[in-house]
């Protein structure tokens, strides 16, 4: 959750995004929907069987996580 494998750590996106209103929802988004480019060249598949329920509440667990040693 800390260290980088392919994309960043849950407590990498927390910290960049930790005091952004906008993030929960933003963040919800991009689970469902993808993206590229945040992070670099990696993709970040769509997830199209979450539903919107499901994104908004990992969003705001992965903003919730510790900022990285």
């Amino acid at each position: 959750m800390v260290r980088k494998q392919v994309g960043p750590g849950f407590a990498q996106i927390a910290a960049r995004y930790r005091h952004d209103p906008e993030a929960p929802a933003r963040l919800a988004d991009k689970l469902r929907d993808g993206s590229v480019g945040a992070w670099g060249r990696v993709i970040m598949p769509r997830q199209p069987h979450m539903s919107l329920d499901e994104s908004r509440r990992l969003a705001q667990w992965v903003l919730s996580q510790p900022s990285p040693p």
